[in-house]
């Protein structure tokens, strides 16, 4: 019982210091509302949100429990692909921990891309509003709840441009030190570009198994792009891995 309360302090003491990390106090969840300001890189940016419950979700995620281990298990970081970037809370994160890197961020939603140029626009930080798949064409998004559950699918009558994962590393500069992919399900189509994933050095995401996938199933797929699994937090049909280039 006290190793348990002593973890929920320590917790809360890491919250607490990434609150002020970004300038902002946070005590505890109960009435917590995203701060209009934040402190990043030495800059105050202001911060434009739809009024969605998963955007709030989205910030702690990113900015208060730092979900992907920014700094955590991490060599160097010059280049990071943000793929599924919403309204741009861990490209943000992201250039706090690593100011001087690369940062692409990949949002194919166009309800929510003008908040994620608004949001980044004095971070330095690239905005492709385009979709990544496994082929170069069009695709749709089923945006029918919060903006981060929306989902794309190719169509030949779409209007939102996909582009492969290849070509967004070659944009960034021919590899990737980091990935951060959040794409709701669109991580299986990129699994099959099996040739690029040996550019990539680390990645961080939330899984998902839409359609009957599982948690046995990604380990394998991940091993056989060659990475090692650090860290898997599995939950009721997504969860959080980390993962690192096996050859590192």
């Amino acid at each position: 019982m006290i190793r348990k309360a002593l973890g929920s302090c320590m917790r809360q003491v890491g919250f607490s210091a990434n609150g002020a990390r970004f300038g902002f106090l946070f005590l505890r969840a109960r009435r917590f509302r995203i701060p209009q300001k934040l402190r990043v890189a030495g800059k105050h940016i202001s911060l434009s949100c739809p009024p969605e419950t998963g955007i709030e979700n989205d910030f702690f995620a990113c900015v208060i429990r730092n979900e992907y281990g920014l700094r955590r298990e991490l060599p160097e970081v010059h280049t990071i692909l943000d793929i599924g970037a919403n309204i741009g809370f861990f490209s943000i994160a992201a250039r706090a921990r690593y100011p001087h890197a690369t940062i692409h961020a990949y949002e194919p939603n166009p309800r929510v891309v003008n908040f994620l140029r608004s949001n980044t626009s004095a971070l330095g930080i690239e905005i492709h509003p385009e979709a990544l798949g496994a082929r170069d064409g069009l695709t749709t998004i089923l945006d029918s709840s919060d903006s981060n559950q929306a989902r794309t699918r190719a169509c030949e009558g779409g209007v939102i441009p996909q582009v492969t994962l290849d070509r967004a590393i070659e944009r960034i500069g021919g590899s990737v030190d980091l990935l951060k992919l959040d794409c709701e399900g669109a991580e299986w189509d990129l699994f099959r570009a099996a040739g690029v994933w040996p550019r990539i050095r680390n990645l961080r995401m939330e899984y998902h198994l839409f359609h009957g996938e599982t948690v046995p199933q990604l380990e394998r797929t991940l091993r056989d792009l060659g990475f090692k699994i650090i860290l898997l937090q599995p939950g009721p049909g997504f969860g959080m891995i980390w993962a690192s280039a096996s050859r590192i």
